[in-house]
């Protein structure tokens, strides 16, 4: 599953009445559960999150509030809506069925839930719609990224040589031996000498694997265009981080 995720307005809190929506009744609260939407950590009161088990509802207003969706709910369907000028994502309170912009249908795992009038949605329905969605135990922190914000950040950090930092805030732990500095300022010295200044991110799409996350970014410098593209675990952390000229990548694509 690809999609394409940008930032757009929010309005309303959604709530369903009568819709056969599971409510919640046994999940226990999160207690200092945190939750962090594009490195910005939202002030949630203590019972916005839940955990049941191993799994982690997040409150749906307050998450696409910091996303910037917008949300409408047509009762007579039960169907809700996340929009923007031109991107429309579907689904309906009481299936596990995702209609995407692009009209490919995509599932998820575990129920949207209710309480207290509030909608919840566990993080494998953000990551269905194409956001790097995972918990974190060792901070009991629930993480929430764009794909183009991920890229944009770690970009960011190569190209201005913070390539210490890049190890502290996203690989750090096991993954550390998988992803060596110097192999990934060797890959980022070599594309850009050729490619020329790093301006920005042009593109970003993300796509789900069992427990990671494989985001390619396109990237626009002053000569040319490369691919940047990084795998991240369910955590958030990256396991892996190749950068190709976007030439390059077209061509190993054609012959595919």
């Amino acid at each position: 599953m690809k999609s394409r995720v940008a930032a757009v307005i929010l309005s309303i809190l959604l709530l369903a009445a009568g819709t056969g929506l599971w409510t919640v009744n046994e999940a226990k609260a999160a207690g200092s559960l945190s939750v962090v939407v594009n490195g910005q950590a939202l002030q949630l009161a203590d019972s916005s999150t839940y955990k049941n088990g191993a799994n982690v509802w997040v409150p749906l207003r307050e998450v696409a509030e910091a996303l910037k969706y917008k949300i409408t709910y047509e009762g007579s369907s039960g169907t809700v809506k996340l929009s923007r000028v031109n991107e429309v994502i579907e689904f309906k309170l009481s299936s596990r069925e995702i209609l995407l912009a692009d009209k490919q249908k995509v599932s998820y795992e575990g129920s949207i839930e209710t309480r207290q009038g509030r909608l919840y949605v566990p993080l494998s329905f953000l990551a269905s719609i194409g956001l790097v969605a995972g918990y974190n135990p060792a901070d009991n922190r629930a993480e929430i990224y764009s794909p183009e914000v991920t890229a944009g950040a770690v970009t960011t950090l190569l190209a201005t040589g913070q390539y210490e930092e890049l190890q502290k805030r996203y690989i750090g732990g096991s993954s550390s031996q998988a992803l060596a500095l110097p192999v990934i300022r060797q890959n980022w010295e070599q594309v850009a000498g050729v490619a020329g200044n790093y301006l920005g991110v042009k593109s970003a799409v993300s796509e789900r694997k069992e427990d990671t996350f494989i985001i390619q970014s396109t990237l626009t410098f002053s000569a040319s265009e490369a691919v940047l593209t990084l795998i991240v675990d369910s955590t958030g952390k990256l396991t892996g981080l190749k950068l190709a000229p976007a030439a390059a990548v077209k061509a190993v694509a054609d012959q595919q």
